[in-house]
């Protein structure tokens, strides 16, 4: 399952944000508070997981899903507090990051860095991620420093490392994202084995008031990110999952509200990781599975059973539209529709396939 860190500045909404979209979405079993990070799992609504329900009716269906965890006290020292060490931690094991920027006023909840202006969080958020990165290239590389004095085998491994993070302090030193570096291979597994902060995809929700729901604000600055910022009354938003579906519709219409934005939120999140959606068909059980683009047959089918991925033969494979159109996956076979892949095939996004492997 992938995970999204939400993290913002203080008084920035970010837990109103993570109640609307959990609260929308969510599976209270899945739901834990922690000292510092709240963890919500969502399921992903696919209109193409119901159609293929309706015609195959099995007995159970199963959408994809992605969790969310409300992470608190890791900009905390922008407004004068220390930095939650817990709270870093927990987001260098996030798949992405959710930044929560305020872009309300209000009279009761004081802004942190003397105004509103999202595009200033942003930065100020961005350039602290910076500095985390750059705590742990340093620290590393003086070990690696420390150890060279040394003999020992694993010299030249500690070298490379060392040129590796020495290419990364100068990017972060730059105020690049270590995204921007552009290692590959056996470097960009190093890296990664780092869970560095600014390595990471991120993506931002603008926080308006009830006020801008009609033209929400997206600052000139955050116009080119990508995905784009997606705007949500948080706070209405949260309000309004607690009201019976008549009743919000109605407030809904009232405020102007076209639509939730949980769905657009998890669209981004989908996004920002290049998530596809492949569908198994297996025992009267129909599941959607979330994977990052790219993933060939066996990858896919370890996110099923690790077994599957192991013991890999083949994937017969057919696109759900075929299997809509011909009526049923017995039809779509008997119309040959299906089609066997083999280890390098590339799961693309609505694929029905069901795998063959031995045990």
């Amino acid at each position: 399952m992938h995970r999204f860190g939400i993290v913002g500045l203080p008084q920035s909404g970010k837990t109103t944000v993570f109640n609307a979209v959990t609260g929308a979405h969510g599976d209270t079993s899945f739901y834990h508070v922690g000292e510092h990070v709240s963890h919500g799992v969502v399921t992903v609504p696919d209109e193409r997981l119901d159609a293929l329900a309706k015609v195959l009716q099995p007995k159970e269906v199963i959408p994809s899903r992605l969790e969310f965890e409300d992470i608190g006290g890791v900009f905390a020292q922008l407004s004068g507090a220390e930095r939650s060490g817990r709270g870093t931690a927990e987001l260098r094991g996030v798949d992405a990051i959710l930044m929560v920027l305020r872009a309300f006023e209000s009279d009761y909840v004081p802004e942190v860095l003397g105004g509103v202006d999202p595009a200033r969080e942003y930065a100020a958020m961005s350039q602290d991620l910076l500095l985390a990165d750059l705590e742990v290239i340093e620290g590393r590389l003086e070990t690696l420093e420390r150890d060279l004095r040394k003999a020992t085998p694993e010299r030249e491994a500690l070298l490379h490392e060392q040129q590796v993070l020495a290419r990364c302090r100068r990017a972060v030193e730059r105020e690049q994202r270590l995204q921007t570096v552009g290692l590959a291979g056996a470097d960009e597994k190093l890296l990664r084995s780092y869970a560095f902060l600014t390595l990471k995809p991120r993506l931002c929700v603008l926080n308006i008031g009830e006020d801008r729901i009609a033209d929400p604000p997206v600052p000139e600055a955050l116009a080119g990110l990508r995905p784009a910022p997606v705007p949500m009354c948080a706070e209405l938003e949260m309000e309004l999952m607690d009201l019976e579906e008549d009743e919000r519709a109605a407030f809904m219409q009232d405020a102007g509200l076209e639509e939730m934005s949980a769905g657009r939120i998890i669209g981004a999140c989908r996004e920002a990781l290049g998530l596809r959606t492949f569908f198994t068909a297996v025992s009267d059980k129909l599941q959607a599975w979330g994977i990052e683009g790219g993933m060939t047959a066996p990858q896919a089918a370890g996110k099923v059973h690790s077994d599957m991925e192991h013991g890999f033969i083949r994937a017969e494979v057919v696109g759900f539209q075929e299997v809509l159109a011909c009526g049923g996956f017995k039809e779509a076979r008997s119309a040959g529709r299906l089609r066997m892949e083999g280890r390098d095939y590339e799961v693309q996004d609505g694929d029905l396939i069901t795998f063959h492997f031995s045990r």
